[in-house]
């Protein structure tokens, strides 16, 4: 059994200090760490909302998402190979919400650390996550620990 640490990393939400938090973890408990990508998800609300702008289609358009996701995921794995930090990193479609229930399940998965938003338009998303997550622990449905790793 490889016990790991899962930190998530989100386009646009501030990864360093997270990244060194789920690192400090992971060293106290013999852990890996492991970087999950998250590509936002692009829901019903999102799609109408896309709608109104017609500026591209759903598919393009979600591409695109997930090419920045996978583009700031590298960033985050370049301070991991600047400061010594070995990760092993994989990417997840579905929003934080999404993402953190289905890393949390991973019997492996000893801890989730999620970053939290500085700039306003992620915070929707992420009160959004942490509001299905509370949700969720008393149906029991998580099995680690998730922390959120304030930026600032």
């Amino acid at each position: 059994m490889d016990k790991k640490i899962a930190v998530l990393i989100r386009a646009g939400l501030p990864y360093t200090k997270t990244i060194k938090y789920g690192y400090e973890k992971a060293r106290e408990i013999g852990a890996k760490i492991l970087l999950v990508g998250v590509v936002p998800d692009l829901d019903a609300s999102r799609r109408f909302a896309l709608s109104l702008y017609e500026f591209s289609s759903y598919d393009s358009f979600s591409k695109k998402l997930e090419r920045e996701a996978v583009d700031y995921l590298e960033r985050a794995i370049q301070f991991c190979l600047d400061n010594g930090i070995t990760a092993e990193v994989s990417v997840e479609a579905g929003g934080l919400e999404k993402v953190i229930k289905k890393t949390s399940k991973d019997k492996d998965t000893k801890l989730v650390v999620v970053p939290s938003p500085v700039k306003e338009e992620h915070h929707h998303e992420f009160l959004n996550a942490i509001k299905h997550f509370a949700h969720d622990m008393l149906d029991h449905e998580v099995r680690c620990p998730v922390v959120s790793v304030l930026a600032i």
